[in-house]
């Protein structure tokens, strides 16, 4: 059934918020990193108690055009007439395409419970998709270093591997409501790792169905500057299943020994350059030398090509929780 997709107000959102000093327990095997409290690079503020949910961490995709959103949403300070996905930074970058926690938003909502749902309506006569992807998303982008006054820029908003932290996302989610479409499983990323101006992404965790294993989808290698490559080959790890209108949890972790992958109980970790047992790739150890940088997405990212076609398809996905340390 199609859900009501109308904008709720984001002043009740009280997530458990990034930067957190909770990290999880790590088997013996699985990279890891201790504190570096000298590390230039770390945010100030990483380890403050009670951080919450701090909106001003995250810029945020839609998955509308900002001349669609514009027109239907009331919104028009600092928009633009355009047909690309409307992407918002937080209200200190004053000028630019922004939102707050007075900002009512489409296909992003609070509910009563505080969890923060994320929407995607695959049949909106709005849709728009961001530059090279044929996909639409609801989704979060992080900003590492959201205290510095270049919180406005991507290109300063990311993490290196190489810096003597452990860089680790956690989520606990559920999949409220999703497509049934013959013929096409219901296909949604819902966290990723992606290195800045690099095209090939480190790893998307992707649900495709209750009965299917939660996949961790990785790059073998990659290309710098935004290139296309006809040599990197993407793969697959199998984690746990998980079904719709049940509650589970991902973690993902990147340092300078490896990842470690966690999905619905099943828990891998690899380390650079160690071939990968069932899929024949490693993970190239160029991925974390010190030019490459990163950043954590959260939310959803459907892999099913939006269509008018698809009226009433819909992706719904809650999350009650949302992790981000450094440390």
């Amino acid at each position: 059934m199609k859900k009501n997709i109308l904008a709720v107000s984001l002043l009740s959102i009280l997530l458990v918020g990034c930067n957190s000093n909770s990290s999880g327990s790590n088997s013996p095997s699985t990279p890891s990193n201790p504190t570096n409290p000298s590390n230039p690079t770390t945010p100030p503020d990483i380890t403050e108690p009670g951080d919450g949910w701090n909106i001003n961490k995250w810029k945020i995709t839609l998955p509308v055009s900002e001349s669609y959103y514009r027109e239907h949403h009331g919104v028009s300070s600092g928009l633009n007439s355009r047909d690309s996905a409307t992407e918002l930074l937080p209200e200190k970058c004053s000028g630019k395409d922004v939102f707050s926690l007075g900002t009512s938003l489409p296909y992003f909502y609070v509910a009563d419970n505080e969890d923060v749902h994320f929407i995607v309506d695959l049949g909106d006569s709005g849709i728009a998709t961001t530059t090279n992807t044929k996909y639409a998303r609801s989704e979060l982008r992080e900003l590492y270093n959201y205290n510095a006054s270049s919180i406005c820029s991507s290109s300063t908003q990311n993490w290196t591997v190489d810096d003597n932290n452990n860089h680790q996302l956690e989520a606990q989610l559920k999949i409220e409501d999703h497509p049934n479409i013959s013929g096409k499983l219901p296909q949604v990323i819902v966290g990723q790792v992606h290195g800045y101006k690099i095209k090939q992404a480190l790893i998307k965790l992707q649900w495709e169905g209750g009965n299917t294993p939660i996949r961790a989808i990785l790059n073998n290698t990659f290309l710098p500057d935004d290139q296309s490559c006809n040599h990197c080959k993407s793969f697959s790890v199998a984690l746990g299943t998980a079904s719709a209108n049940t509650d589970w949890r991902y973690n993902i972790e990147v340092n300078e020994q490896g990842i470690v992958l966690e999905a619905a109980g099943i828990k891998k970790s690899f380390a650079w350059g160690e071939r990968i047992e069932n899929t024949g790739y490693s993970l190239d150890p160029a991925w974390a030398d010190s030019g490459n940088s990163f950043y954590f997405k959260a939310g959803i990212y459907p892999q099913i090509e939006p269509s008018t076609s698809l009226s009433g398809q819909i992706f719904d996905v809650s999350f009650s929780e949302i992790k981000i340390t450094h440390h």
